[in-house]
């Protein structure tokens, strides 16, 4: 198995797994070289023992491209003089003997070839290898939407941070500037170890995310455990329904450098569709260091920054401050602390530098604002499925009742001002949504349902009939829902 750091057992950072697993009679390294003209080539070594001289290495390399270019490839230039040598993405420098002991023989490793003939580059072709499942990204389900994506890219967001120790910071911020949208997260990060790899981001099913799935199950209302992990796509497929390109900047705490790894929607629909397709995916990627702003962003050192260019919808940056607000409510501002009765803020979230927690817009914030102060009605729902293997969910339905002020309905002020907002509510008193749903405390924006059956005033003829259906209908239920 990778490791994360060389301070055990000496293993190299920057690993990434191919599922290839190694013969009991047979030593095999795989690596993936990093040239200094910006190109990647793959390097295979059977039974090389302990360790290797660093020119017989380079040998190897040297052979490898020349292959490459009687095949049709284009040779790099490289000074192969004595300044050669070789890094690890620890910036550890290898220039006489190579311990081949310190490599995993179950991963591929990434070394870098310095020839010292100038600037070194910090974009390499083909560095990451996705075998995606491209018809995925052509195939998507017609009710994915804009929306949709950044809040599956938001909540990876929000899962990776929220493990973050006492005193890490934990921040959202996303900007917005004409045809780019960047997400920046201050969670554990990625880099290229076989646990925490960035490739695992890319690749579609190979989401970390699914792992963390069963930390969602327990706890107490209101379930603010992100803990989603329902698809394991990754984030490829957000990513590109957002727009053509994205550029995924990691940096974990163990490592001194931040990961990239490069998008492109035309390339891998160009790749599904060839028929000489080796259903693989070869990407770029790059290591830099990281930059002023992602210090200070992320004390702590550990963060993730997604930046999708070419978006295919134009998105309004006052629009998301409220619909991220409604989806995110109690993960911006938790209100319902009966210990210390204050506003709690569990995580910093930003849209173009404003603070969510301050912003007064969106249903559920205006929502809060018309509902009276009234003692809670508060049901806890436990369902069990008594099977082989006993499955069991968690539920509370919190009703609000919504009074007539100054002679009007509470609920006719709700959408009169959410039009004045700028929002498109076709609905009126009579059929206004009675059931809000979270799960794990994020809200399904797509779910608006009608009353559920017990929220409904028994049929009953005369003027008291009518009285109490309509006491009925100023009623709300909001349904926070737990994992299965």
């Amino acid at each position: 198995m990778a490791e994360a750091s060389r301070g055990y057992k000496g293993k190299a950072l920057v690993q990434y797994s191919d599922g290839l697993e190694e013969e009991d009679a047979l030593r095999v390294y795989r690596f993936q070289v990093l040239l200094p003209s910006g190109v990647s080539t793959s390097l295979t070594l059977h039974n090389p023992g302990e360790e290797m001289l660093v020119r017989d290495l380079l040998l190897s390399v040297k052979r490898e491209l020349n292959n490459a270019s009687v095949g049709g490839g284009r040779m790099p230039e490289i000074q192969w003089d004595d300044n050669i040598f070789l890094t690890d993405l620890l910036d550890e420098k290898i220039t006489d003997k190579i311990k081949l002991s310190n490599f995993d023989t179950k991963s591929t490793n990434i070394l870098r070839l310095h020839d010292e003939k100038g600037e070194p580059v910090s974009t390499f072709e083909n560095m990451w290898d996705l075998t995606p499942q491209p018809d995925l990204v052509q195939e998507l389900p017609a009710e994915y939407s804009t929306e949709s994506a950044l809040v599956d890219l938001t909540d990876n967001a929000l899962q990776a941070l929220w493990s973050n120790g006492i005193g890490e910071r934990k921040l959202i911020r996303i900007t917005l500037v004409k045809e780019k949208i960047v997400i920046f997260d201050t969670g554990r990060g990625m880099d290229g170890s076989d646990a925490n790899s960035i490739c695992k981001w890319g690749t579609m099913g190979s989401s970390n995310h699914r792992v963390f799935r069963q930390k969602g199950i327990g706890g107490k209302a209101p379930y603010l455990l992100p803990f989603f992990g329902m698809f394991g796509y990754g984030g490829t497929i957000a990513s590109m329904h957002l727009g053509r390109i994205a550029i995924v900047s990691s940096k974990t705490k163990e490592s001194r450098k931040v990961f990239t790894l490069h998008l492109s929607r035309e390339a891998l629909l160009e790749k599904a569709g060839s028929k000489n397709s080796e259903h693989t995916w070869m990407t770029a990627g790059g290591v830099r260091d990281p930059s002023e702003e992602e210090r200070l962003l992320s004390p702590h050192q550990s963060f993730t920054q997604v930046e999708i260019c070419g978006l295919k919808k134009h998105l309004e940056a006052d629009r998301l401050l409220g619909f991220l607000k409604d989806v995110y409510f109690p993960y911006i501002q938790y209100d319902e602390d009966i210990e210390s009765m204050n506003t709690r803020n569990p995580v910093e979230f930003e849209v173009n530098g404003v603070n969510l927690a301050e912003v007064q817009e969106g249903e559920v914030t205006v929502t809060n604002l018309h509902s009276s102060n009234g003692p809670d009605f508060i049901w806890h729902l436990k369902f069990t499925e008594k099977t082989a293997a006993s499955c069991q969910a968690h539920a509370r339905l919190k009703c609000v009742y919504f009074p007539i002020v100054k002679g009007k309905e509470s609920i006719d002020s709700i959408l009169e001002k959410l039009r004045n907002d700028g929002y498109e509510m076709k609905e009126n008193f009579d059929n206004f949504s009675r059931v809000s749903i979270r799960r794990l405390g994020r809200l399904l924006p797509d779910a608006r349902w009608g009353p559920l059956p017990f929220m409904e005033a028994k049929y009953r003829k005369g003027h008291k009939a009518e009285f109490f259906r309509r006491c009925c209908k100023r009623v709300k239920c909001f349904v926070g829902k737990l994992n299965i």
